[in-house]
């Protein structure tokens, strides 16, 4: 059953009645700091002037929003934009900071991020970087209005454009259990490759690593970026070739053998066959110098 509207109350923040513009844009503090004062439960209400974003680090609890309720673990995010109706209960040992900011400064953020606007959600991070880092963070943010010191707009700011731009990500509310699984893997498939392109591991030693077969992380990779195993492999390597071409004065020679080809000329052909030139004409074209052609 909907609740009431015209009898829910509208706060400044956990319990404040509404109040004039404030003269700051973003605050924090423990979720513990208001809600112990109320016995753990923070009844539904509503802001017409805020955007808020809970962080639970540890314990338990429950979001309601109107008549729906979600279980909140350690490591789930909320987000409530303005005007929707909404409430808390808390376990007594819960961990974790609620940041509230001023929605008219969240609404101008990236367009990417307005999505976020829509609707209150609840986001439980996966084991990935992009929720590791969307974590550090939220910390970061936190620790930086806990100084004693004038916190750093530009800092939050970019601190704010990277969650709301990570978690609208993590909250697609289009994509099923199997679509989050497969983007998660990609996420460490990438992670993986990265660590050990150079060791020129077939396909099989990453299905091994994420706990599928050949088949079907071949059908994962070109899913999630449209291209095979074996090209992402060979795209990884030539990337970093050309890096070396420009930003080094390595020979293309030893560029090779740092890259893990045994046979330098091998590794030419493979880079000329990629990028359509050898490695010799890619550095001279991207240092501004004409290639040398001889008759």
């Amino acid at each position: 059953m909907r609740t009431s509207t015209a009898r829910v109350p509208t706060y400044g923040l956990y319990g404040e009645a509404q109040q004039s513009a404030p003269d700051f844009w973003i605050h924090s503090e423990t979720i513990a700091s208001r809600s112990r004062l109320h016995n753990w439960e923070i009844k539904q209400h509503r802001h017409e002037s805020f955007f808020q974003i809970l962080q639970i680090r540890s314990g338990e609890g429950d979001a309601l929003f109107d008549a729906e309720k979600f279980r909140l673990t350690p490591g789930t995010l909320v987000f409530v934009p303005p005007g929707f109706i909404h409430g808390f209960r808390f376990s007594r040992d819960l961990d974790g900071q609620v940041i509230t900011m001023l929605a008219e400064r969240v609404a101008a953020r990236p367009i990417e991020s307005r999505d976020m606007f829509a609707r209150p959600r609840v986001v439980h991070l996966a084991q990935n970087s992009d929720s590791a880092f969307l974590s550090t963070t939220l910390d970061r943010m936190e620790g930086e209005l806990a100084s004693g010191f004038s916190p750093r707009g530009a800092l939050l700011e970019a601190c704010l454009d990277i969650v709301l731009t990570i978690a609208a990500t993590l909250a697609d509310p289009g994509a099923d259990a199997q679509q989050i699984a497969a983007r998660d893997r990609i996420s460490r498939l990438n992670a993986l490759i990265g660590s050990h392109y150079r060791e020129h591991r077939p396909t099989a030693f990453y299905a091994d690593k994420l706990g599928v077969s050949v088949t079907h992380l071949n059908r994962i990779a070109r899913a999630g970026t449209g291209r095979s195993m074996n090209a992402l492999l060979t795209e990884r390597l030539i990337s970093e070739a050309q890096r070396n071409l420009v930003f080094s004065l390595l020979s293309i020679q030893q560029i090779a053998y740092d890259l893990g080809f045994s046979d330098p000329a091998y590794f030419i052909r493979v880079f000329t066959r990629v990028t359509g030139e050898t490695p010799g004409a890619f550095r001279e074209r991207e240092r501004g110098k004409p290639p040398s052609f001889k008759t």
